[in-house]
């Protein structure tokens, strides 16, 4: 009878074999492992990044403060049936709102012209037409319509000759984020614009850049003649002076008192350099700020022309350059510390002094400072052809402060929310008007700031519009001919010479 076979043992190569098989599926594991946990890290952190010539798709601190703090869900739909011009723009800007938002604000687009369903029943809803190119943002059953004509700068210059308009300005965001302030808001802020002292109403001429800026903030802006009425109106959420001619009257100054006092009021003061106010400075000065009545200047030599023949010669400079201190930062968010903002205009300096009343703490936030160089003249003429001359014993030496923000009634731990009356000074009104934003709009960036501080909106900023720019390529005639060379000679003699070697090694 045969004996049964002894087990065999498997060979040195069979178990090599085995060992270089079990390794690699270690390392395929691993490598999976690696390939998933990366993945999750990149789903978990997502980040992004806009390397475009002009920053187009970057989000203002605005529009992220207001997306980030979405409480519920917004529905984005984009329904462009012939501005193309600006829809792939559009698309852009939204997907970065979606992904800013943390997926609380979702996007969908219809083509109203392969999507006939979809297009018939959001018009049946939405109440609009099938030939309306607009951008539907849906809140909690309420929803807001955003056109493509207040979503880009055009010029038809080009239409009288048969062409097309031509986008220059692209101001998708801040028509976007206002319609959505607009319906996230449960209240609407208003501000009342003080008149009866030569003020420039916020609703005149001369201030239309600066009124449509706050109104895309959503705030609506009424003016307030304080002589014909018995109180601060009970919707007030802020009253603006802007650069009185004249002072405010005691009545006047008693109803602004108690709106200050016993209704937490709200007051944005913009005094000139030139304006002579004495009860309301007095005022002012109970609160611990006084206007010193100067106009602040420096000295700076200019190419002025002598006898039709130019020339450098010292001259007096009386535009203002303030820098945020690091106090002003809790308030002005999102203005860098240490960067120069000019203030068209005369500027008078404000000197910060201990409160008459001290029943209630009071508190004071320098909000821009002008450096060493400046000093406040007190006795300015304008147009004057000789260089001002600081005198240390009549005029107000530097740095200087020339905004200033006060809190009243606050409390230090920031944990602690109370009610508290709030004030901002600047002693400058032309900076916010049509030609003081024309020559720097950094103005104009500090006040909305200010404002929204006022309100209790300080997580909000303002959105500056972005231009349009076009991309030109322009090429001299050599370069035009070196550029053929490589085109049509170069790039398929190369494809030529892969080829032959590609064929070569294959014969052999």
């Amino acid at each position: 009878m045969d004996k049964p076979p002894a087990s065999i043992k498997p060979s040195a190569s069979a178990m090599k074999r085995i060992n270089i098989g079990f390794n690699v599926l270690v390392q395929i594991a691993i490598f999976a492992a690696i390939i998933g946990m990366i993945n999750y890290v990149n789903f978990r952190h997502f980040k992004r990044w806009d390397f475009s010539r002009n920053q187009k798709f970057a989000l203002a601190p605005l529009t992220k403060n207001l997306l980030s703090g979405l409480k519920k869900p917004v529905k984005a739909i984009v329904f462009f049936p012939s501005a193309q011009a600006i829809a792939q723009d559009v698309a852009s800007l939204l997907r970065e709102y979606e992904y800013a938002s943390g997926r609380s604000l979702s996007v969908e687009v219809v083509d109203p012209y392969r999507n006939l369903l979809r297009a018939k029943e959001l018009s049946e809803k939405y109440k609009f037409g099938n030939n309306d190119n607009i951008v539907i943002l849906d809140y909690e059953g309420r929803s807001k319509f955003v056109n493509a004509v207040d979503m880009a700068v055009m010029e038809n210059s080009a239409t009288v000759i048969g062409q097309s308009p031509v986008v220059r300005g692209f101001k998708g965001e801040e028509a976007l984020t206002s319609a959505l302030l607009e319906i996230t808001e449960e209240k609407q802020n208003k501000i009342y614009s003080l008149s009866g002292h030569g003020e420039s109403a916020i609703t005149g001429q001369n201030s239309t850049e600066f009124k449509a800026f706050i109104e895309r903030q959503n705030i609506r802006i009424e003016t307030l003649n304080l002589n014909n009425v018995d109180t601060v109106p009970a919707d007030a959420s802020a009253i603006v002076v802007l650069g009185p001619h004249s002072d405010l009257s005691e009545r006047e100054l008693t109803l602004l008192t108690d709106y200050w006092n016993e209704r937490k009021g709200r007051i944005f003061l913009f005094l000139g350099g030139a304006a002579k106010a004495p009860r309301l400075v007095n005022w002012l000065a109970n609160q611990g700020i006084i206007p010193q009545q100067d106009v602040i200047v420096r000295t700076a030599s200019m190419l002025v022309l002598e006898n039709g023949q130019p020339a450098v010669r010292p001259s007096t400079v009386s535009t203002a350059v303030g820098v945020v201190p690091q106090s002003g930062k809790s308030i002005l968010k999102d203005i860098e510390l240490g960067i120069d903002l000019q203030l068209a205009g005369l500027s008078q300096s404000i000197a910060l002094t201990s409160p008459k009343s001290t029943i209630e703490k009071i508190r004071a936030f320098p909000l821009l400072l002008c450096p060493a160089d400046f000093w406040g003249e007190t006795e300015y003429v304008r147009m004057d052809s000789k260089p001002a001359v600081k005198d240390p014993d009549k005029d107000h030496l530097g740095p200087l402060t020339v905004a200033v923000a006060i809190e009243k009634g606050g409390i230090e731990d920031p944990r602690v929310k109370v009610e508290t009356s709030r004030l901002v000074l600047v002693g400058n009104s032309e900076f916010v008007s049509n030609e003081g934003i024309r020559i720097s709009e950094s103005g104009l960036d500090f006040a909305i700031n200010s404002l929204n501080w006022l309100i209790n909106r300080e997580q909000l900023a303002g959105i500056p519009p972005k231009p349009k720019q076009a991309v030109q390529l322009s090429l001299n005639e050599q370069q035009m001919s070196r550029l053929a060379l490589v085109v049509m000679g170069l790039i398929p003699g190369l494809v030529a010479v892969f080829g032959a070697i590609v064929c070569w090694k294959r014969r052999n």
